[in-house]
């Protein structure tokens, strides 16, 4: 069982060979790593030894770095897996990045490099956008959408729709960040505040 969940080549000189017996075993007795399945991909070159695959979280990843830079013959570990949080990361600066899609207030799910995105979006395309723009993102396998298109257009965060500002008398008016003291407002809030 050790050896499906630790993979590495067969064709090792003995002292690597020992070696990779004893990084599966050190992993193997880590119980989060049995429990979610988890399988990576050892090399080892003259008690070099180089992780790799995906891991459900970070804490995980470092901890299995830290288990096998103890073992005895180690000279150097280098941690290549993918952790999970790290794909939700770069899934949604991506996201975050782009003009169209930043302002909605998409989720990010990951799963072994399988992402699900669920929220809400003004319309189909950017439904579509946010499924490229994820799928660019390093370390990712699969995109699954959830996203739905507001009835009304407009995106919503957490069940309460977005919309423009309101002023003391109700009326909406535009965002505009170079408005500066003519947006609605402004002078009571400065007023107020002296």
């Amino acid at each position: 069982m050790a050896e499906e969940m630790i993979r590495a080549r067969e064709d090792l000189r003995d002292s690597d060979r020992e070696l990779v017996l004893a990084i599966r075993r050190v992993l193997w007795d880590y119980e989060p790593l049995r429990a979610t399945r988890t399988v990576l991909d050892v090399e080892v070159d003259d008690g070099r030894v180089r992780l790799s695959g995906r891991m459900r979280t970070q804490a995980m990843k470092e901890v299995a770095e830290y288990k096998v830079v103890r073992l005895p013959n180690v000279r150097a570990v280098r941690n290549d897996v993918l952790a999970d949080p790290e794909v939700v990361r770069a899934v949604a600066d991506a996201l975050a990045a782009d003009d169209r899609l930043a302002p909605a207030c998409i989720r990010v799910e990951v799963r072994n490099g399988d992402v699900t995105l669920s929220g809400a979006v003004a319309d189909e395309a950017l439904i579509r956008r946010a499924q490229d723009v994820a799928a660019r993102a390093p370390g990712v396998e699969r995109v699954e959408s959830r996203l739905v298109v507001e009835a009304d257009g407009s995106a919503s965060a957490n069940g309460i729709a977005v919309t423009e500002p309101v002023d003391s008398t109700g009326e909406q008016w535009p965002v505009d960040a170079s408005a500066g003291d003519d947006a609605p407002g402004a002078a009571a809030s400065e007023s107020s505040s002296a």
